[in-house]
């Protein structure tokens, strides 16, 4: 921890301070401060690996999905340069020349439809990636910060702090656990409100409504030229 003793000094000395103001019983000599590596929790909780491992399959098996998916395109690429060739032999008669113009149409259309199916895949599937990891990931760090808690609650201890730095990427506070004696909320709470006017000035009440989402469509993707 001595990478991270002044970091630990600060904390302790809020806390202590915070204890001092809220809880004069709970004075400096009875301050009781732990800390904890939560990367190393994180990192080393074997829900964690088994989580990665799982996300890990899912992702294979969209990637194995989205290239069946552009397999699929690519094949009625070729069928499309095929008959798009086909229709501009010279030596074809008028009625063939048509059925092969007709051909090269639809082909276009099934190209068109095929190159949208792939792009809304692969924005659905990361999409589904991205929330499945979130979702993952929450539950994981949930379960460790629980487990945190409940040692700070049953140990008695004042504050408990995040020694590896790790809760700033993951949206976790430095502080993983306090005491309840240290919240002072509603005292601050109380001298914010302590001017409140009886009722709020029309500016400073909220708007009525919110402007509605745009509803733009999404531009299709444009189709190969015939």
């Amino acid at each position: 921890m001595k990478t991270h003793r002044f970091t630990l000094t600060f904390i302790v000395a809020v806390a202590v301070a915070a204890a001092g103001w809220v809880a004069p019983a709970a004075s400096a000599q009875g301050a009781k401060i732990g800390s904890v590596e939560m990367r190393k929790l994180y990192e080393e909780f074997y829900k964690t690996k088994a989580a990665q491992r799982s996300f890990d399959e899912s992702v294979a098996a969209y990637r194995k999905d989205h290239q069946q998916r552009v397999n699929d395109y690519n094949k009625l690429n070729e069928e499309f340069q095929r008959l798009r060739e086909e229709s501009s032999n010279p030596a074809l008669t008028q009625e063939k020349r048509e059925q092969k113009a007709k051909a090269v149409n639809d082909k276009v259309l099934e190209l068109r439809k095929s190159l949208e199916a792939v792009k809304e895949f692969e924005q659905n599937s990361q999409q589904y990636l991205n929330d499945l990891r979130r979702r993952q990931n929450d539950t994981i760090l949930k379960e460790i910060l629980d487990a945190v808690r409940k040692k700070g609650r049953d140990g008695a201890y004042t504050v408990i702090v995040d020694s590896s730095g790790f809760g700033t990427a993951a949206g976790i506070p430095m502080a993983v656990y306090a005491d309840e004696k240290l919240d002072f909320t509603d005292v601050v709470l109380k001298e914010l409100n302590a001017n409140a006017p009886a009722s709020l000035p029309s500016s400073m009440l909220p708007p009525a409504t919110l402007p509605s989402p745009s509803t733009t469509p999404r531009t299709p993707a444009p189709a190969p030229a015939p």
